[in-house]
């Protein structure tokens, strides 16, 4: 899903630009572990998780600018299955393997996160008082404990864990006065992990031929990356969906913000409501997949690899979108 941002609107004003830049929503399904919603739940024996998608916010301006920033959420990865039900949050949630017998799974899973985005930091929205959510919520702090990822490694610095949990119960934090703009407290929790994963930016330079004749053809800009994003967020809640996304727009709206804050700019009201807006609509077609399976075909190629393509179509895609604005 793409918003077109015009130059007027575009928080990136240092950029004198009269051609508009654009903001993109990018949500990756795996097909890993398919089935509708009460039907797939929880890991397998390889480590992959049901509903399991990477979102990717991605910021392109026409100098060639891009900021993208990424994010991921997936069931809960222990062994546990729900029943279907006609009653809401009635449904039946039942742990099907022991502890012991899970942390082979659960270890395989979060060593594939690491190894594709780097240091992993868990946001757990579920509730502190539903049965069923309680429980799963116990065994996922145990087997994050009992994780290697969560033992101290010593670096330059202080010592850091490479998995971290936190648990903001969303329903409880959202039932007040204030409704679910109560959800932009869960900043507090983890607003210095936020500032230290980064962003992905790329920009494009000129690069030189080889060639010191200057009656040949100039320079060909190239995508150069300057900063790499160095750890992601997993969201979940019970079904990875309504809660999970207003969260992930939490998430992406932080990073865009950090973006901007090192190059001392800010972006306009009207930027934030289209970027409301898209992550709503992403909400929404994330809602129907999960029910949507029986459609979703194998498509090769990791989600690091596509990522890596987005940066070189946005670099392909600079003249012909300033043609196509003249």
């Amino acid at each position: 899903m793409t918003v077109t941002i015009f130059a007027a609107a575009s928080p990136l004003q240092s950029l004198k630009s009269n051609y508009p830049s654009t903001l993109t929503i990018l949500s990756r399904l795996s097909c890993r572990r398919a089935g509708t919603r009460f039907n797939s739940r929880g890991v397998d024996d390889d480590g992959h998780v049901a509903n399991f998608v990477e979102s990717e916010t991605v910021l392109w301006h026409p100098s060639g600018l891009c900021f993208s920033y990424a994010q991921v959420r997936g069931s809960v990865p222990i062994f546990w299955e729900q029943a279907t039900g006609l009653l809401p949050n009635q449904q039946k949630i039942q742990i099907t393997r022991s502890p012991e017998a899970t942390q082979p799974a659960f270890d395989k899973h979060f060593e594939q996160l690491e190894l594709t985005y780097g240091n992993v930091h868990i946001l757990n929205l579920m509730s502190a008082t539903r049965v069923g959510e309680v429980e799963l919520t116990a065994r996922y702090q145990h087997h994050t404990k009992h994780s290697p990822l969560n033992r101290a490694i010593d670096s330059e610095g202080p010592s850091e864990h490479r998995l971290i949990q936190s648990h903001f119960d969303f329903h409880a934090e959202t039932k007040g006065p204030s409704g679910y703009e109560a959800a932009g407290m869960v900043r507090r929790l983890i607003h210095d992990r936020a500032d230290s994963f980064a962003y992905l930016l790329c920009d494009t330079i000129d690069q030189p031929r080889g060639n010191s004749n200057r009656s040949e053809k100039p320079n060909k800009a190239q995508p150069t990356v300057i900063l790499e994003q160095q750890g992601v967020f997993r969201v979940n809640c019970l079904d990875c969906l309504d809660r999970t996304n207003l969260i992930q727009t939490i998430l992406s709206q932080m990073a865009i913000e950090l973006f901007l804050c090192h190059r001392s700019e800010r972006a306009t009201a009207d930027f934030w409501m289209r970027h409301s807006s898209i992550w709503a609509d992403n909400g929404d077609v994330g809602t129907e997949l999960p029910n949507s399976w029986p459609y979703l075909t194998h498509r090769a190629g990791t989600f690091q690899d596509i990522r890596r393509l987005v940066v070189i179509v946005a670099a392909d895609d600079r003249e012909s979108t300033q043609s196509k604005w003249r």
